[in-house]
């Protein structure tokens, strides 16, 4: 299970004793009996802090204070000292400490100063998230791409969940990245703690208690890593029936103090294969994954984000289409959603034949002359873009149109 605070100290019965009163004032707790027993266990994910004794045989407390400082910096560490080792208390809060306590420290005292550090260090997580989230964009719609009226009502909906505390059912073909938007979720709710990923299709009955409730060395499991966070179920339909009622019962259990959201994942024809006590039991809000086919001239700007994205990861120059290669690609029914289309993308950049199954194209000849024109026009200010490295006055130059138009044939084109 993830725990507040670690609790290091050689005293057995000051440690058992510490550890009593603080799990009496609501903390998860952990001891230890040296820094050689703590440092193995210690992770830079460690959600809380550390409480050391300073005299200790083997590694001392200020000894103990240096590896955790080297090994997880933003930990915070409270010392324990006895009347004499203030000087050095005082020199351990210029090393890197949090606090430090007199022994022997007021209950109250010693439960309000780790109560201090446990909230710095929330907060600390929780900044590292926010800036994680700006970095990635802050707008939904640079998370969540398209302009297509599927597109849009997904986000609606994104957002509708986002602001309650209820589970989502992202129904979604194969490849349209529900797993992404299960991410967005978590990241656009705020939630204090971590996004947490459950594989359905790895889960059997030997490993259920290890991997959901965590084994007996305290290694967590998927609830406690994903409390106050999200717990993402992916490839839900690949669980047991009997795994889903054993899975469902314990979400039941959640409680306002140990809480975390379940977003799961499945495909639209497995929905109904799923057991109906399980979908009322989790009582989950369904959000429909568009599948690419549906998302119209969405196509073309994917298209291109994913070619930048391949073109910037591989430090390659953007690859020549041609207008005739851009409409097989349009026409293409795409079974494989967006995950394909990366890969197709991944494959121009590369260098390598694209070649996709002739039974999965959707052109029937009923393609109207307007969107003819405008799939062609696309492809033409598309190219003439990427051999401009994204120079707008260049291309408009090297098309023999003024910058201005440019921007008008992209925007009506929706690139």
């Amino acid at each position: 299970m993830a725990h507040d605070v670690y609790v290091v100290d050689d005293d057995p019965d000051f440690r058992s004793a510490t550890l009593e009163l603080l799990q009496g004032a609501g903390f998860s707790t952990r001891g230890f009996s040296g820094g050689a027993d703590l440092l193995p266990v210690l992770e830079p994910e460690f959600n809380g802090i550390v409480l050391s004794d300073l005299r200790m045989p083997g590694m001392s407390g200020l000894e103990v204070l240096a590896a955790v400082r080297k090994a997880t910096p933003s930990v915070p560490f409270v010392l324990i000292t006895a009347h004499g080792d203030i000087r050095a208390a005082v020199g351990a809060i210029r090393g890197g400490a949090f606090d430090f306590l007199e022994k022997p420290a007021p209950p109250e005292l010693l439960i309000a100063t780790v109560r201090r550090a446990v909230g710095a260090r929330r907060l600390m997580l929780e900044n590292q998230r926010l800036k994680a989230r700006i970095a990635t964009g802050t707008d939904m719609r640079a998370r969540v791409l398209g302009r297509s009226e599927p597109v849009k009502s997904l986000r609606r909906e994104i957002g509708a969940v986002t602001g309650h505390d209820v589970d989502v059912l992202l129904v979604g073909e194969t490849g349209t990245e529900k797993d992404r938007i299960a991410r967005v979720i978590h990241d656009f709710s705020g939630a204090a703690g971590e996004y947490t990923v459950l594989n359905g299709g790895l889960l059997t009955d030997a490993n259920f208690d290890e991997t959901v409730l965590g084994d007996r060395d305290g290694r967590p499991g998927v609830l406690d890593l994903a409390a106050h966070g999200t717990l993402f179920i992916d490839r839900l339909s690949t669980i047991d029936e009997a795994l889903l009622h054993r899975l469902t019962t314990i979400f039941a259990k959640r409680t306002p103090d140990h809480p975390c959201r379940v977003i799961a994942a499945i495909s639209p024809d497995e929905v109904a294969g799923l057991p109906t006590d399980v979908i009322f039991r989790l009582n989950l809000a369904e959000i429909e994954v568009p599948p690419l086919r549906d998302r119209g001239d969405d196509f073309f700007f994917l298209f291109e984000h994913f070619l930048r994205e391949a073109v910037a990861r591989h430090k390659r120059p953007f690859p020549e289409v041609s207008a005739a290669e851009i409409r097989r690609l349009r026409r293409h029914n795409w079974p494989g959603n967006l995950r394909e289309l990366r890969g197709v993308c991944e494959r121009l950049v590369i260098g390598l034949r694209v070649a996709l199954r002739a039974d999965a194209e959707t052109d029937d000849g009923s393609q109207t002359y307007d969107a003819a024109m405008r799939e062609f026009e696309a492809s033409l200010l598309s190219n003439a873009l990427r051999r401009s490295g994204g120079r707008k006055a260049e291309a408009a130059d090297s098309l023999g149109m003024p910058r201005k138009r440019l921007y008008l044939r992209m925007r009506a084109c929706g690139l």
